[in-house]
């Protein structure tokens, strides 16, 4: 089954996200009446901070990995700040649309850093690449997107929102044509 681990925010912090996209998704309207259409954005309930994406698991491997992921974290809960907008890749044709962070960092960094540990352990491959904590708020679909990098630096469609992050959850994530739905395996605490 296809998995990843993320931190989600709470209700007051998506709902402030949510309401900035929607501030996004407006200005890109106004400025380009299919601007907005060309990007596949992410639902509220849909939004979540990826730790580690594990990809494909055979699932007879699940088990182990819910009773591993079951343990606490040994850290404070992160206070988590989401601001500023950003795409990926830095230049050329955009792909994603995110949020950053602002605070909180050094926590998720350790987070990972012990999950990735756990993982590991179990012979769990995770991602080779750096570990860099965004919000996904949109996937870019077609090209006209690309307009968008301007309008992110408008400072009347500033994002931020703050919150605790008590847990961090295996998701199962399944894909269909009407988009990926995500179902909850395990969640972990984190508990000093």
């Amino acid at each position: 089954m296809r998995l990843f681990i993320a931190v989600d925010p709470d209700a007051p912090a998506r709902t402030a996200i949510a309401a900035s996209v929607g501030r996004l998704r407006e200005g890109a309207n106004r400025r380009e009446p299919d601007l907005s259409r060309s990007v596949a954005w992410v639902d509220a309930p849909k939004l979540h901070l990826t730790l580690h994406f594990l990809g494909e698991v055979d699932d007879r491997r699940v088990p182990l990995l819910q009773s591993s992921l079951a343990c606490p974290i040994g850290i404070e809960p992160p206070e988590v700040g989401f601001g500023g907008w950003g795409m990926f890749p830095a230049h050329g044709p955009p792909r994603v649309v995110w949020i950053g962070i602002t605070a909180g960092l050094p926590s998720l960094e350790r987070a990972h850093a012990i999950l990735e540990a756990r993982l590991a352990a179990l012979g769990v491959g995770v991602e080779g690449r750096r570990f860099s904590p965004h919000l996904t708020v949109g996937r870019v679909k077609a090209p006209a997107a690309g307009h968008l990098r301007d309008l992110l630096a408008d400072p009347d469609l500033s994002v931020a929102a703050q919150c605790a992050v008590t847990r961090c959850t295996l998701y199962r994530s399944r894909l269909s044509p009407r988009g990926s739905t995500y179902e909850a395996l395990v969640h972990t605490p984190f508990q000093p």
